[in-house]
């Protein structure tokens, strides 16, 4: 009995020590949480998605070059990201002395979707055989790929996130709330009116009483 009393005792112990090291705020917790989301044994928040792909991405490029090259390489991103793990290896082993973070398979399922809605989607533009080729061998990819866009619940959370976005579409949705606004609707033309200068006048004036001397004479 007393054995039985110190082994439910050291499994309560042992319980409420997992979870102040995961419920507290703490170094050795948020390191727990951060590895268990990015291996996939929790789903990040939309707005964690958000600066976790930017963190990682910017390793090698800006943001701003994600906005201006991304559209024009080719496939989306749901075909690009898992092929960037290549990429930051290819860094390094070029730039030893710096640190990149390289990324697991559910960190990309997030990256995906953020840029997705952020940059923009065009996996319509390309035929399924083609992308799914491409993923190749990264089965939640694959799963992203085949989920309707809006059951993707970081990439619907952050569609609607205006501020956020740096794709060509940015500020389009505000633009055309504005259009039926009256101080946005076109305004009929106005006839041009010249007003009549008083030194223009003054010399008219003159003019006319020279004539008028000359007339006499």
């Amino acid at each position: 009995m007393k054995k039985k009393s110190i082994v439910i005792v050291s499994l309560v112990l042992l319980a409420l020590l997992i979870a102040g090291v995961v419920f507290i705020p703490n170094p050795v917790g948020a390191r727990i949480m951060s590895e268990a989301k990015a291996n996939g044994y929790i789903q990040y928040h939309p707005l964690e998605a958000y600066d976790m792909a930017r963190m990682i991405c910017t390793q090698c490029h800006s943001d701003e070059r994600i906005k201006m090259y991304c559209p024009r390489c080719g496939p989306p991103f749901v075909a690009v990201v898992p092929h960037m793990q290549t990429f930051i290896e290819n860094y390094r082993k070029t730039k030893p002395d710096v640190k990149f973070v390289n990324i697991t398979e559910p960190q990309a399922v997030a990256i995906v979707q953020v840029w997705n809605a952020l940059v923009g989607n065009w996996e319509k533009d390309f035929r399924e055989q083609d992308i799914l080729k491409l993923i190749g061998h990264y089965d939640q990819l694959k799963a992203l790929y085949l989920t309707p866009v809006d059951q993707r619940p970081i990439e619907a959370f952050l569609s609607g996130r205006e501020e956020l976005k740096i794709g060509h579409m940015t500020g389009l949705e505000q633009m055309q709330r504005k259009l039926g606004t009256p101080e946005n609707n076109p305004k009929p033309l106005q006839e041009p009116t010249t007003e009549a200068n008083p030194s223009d006048a003054g010399a008219n004036q003159h003019n006319h009483d020279h004539d008028h001397a000359d007339h006499k004479h």
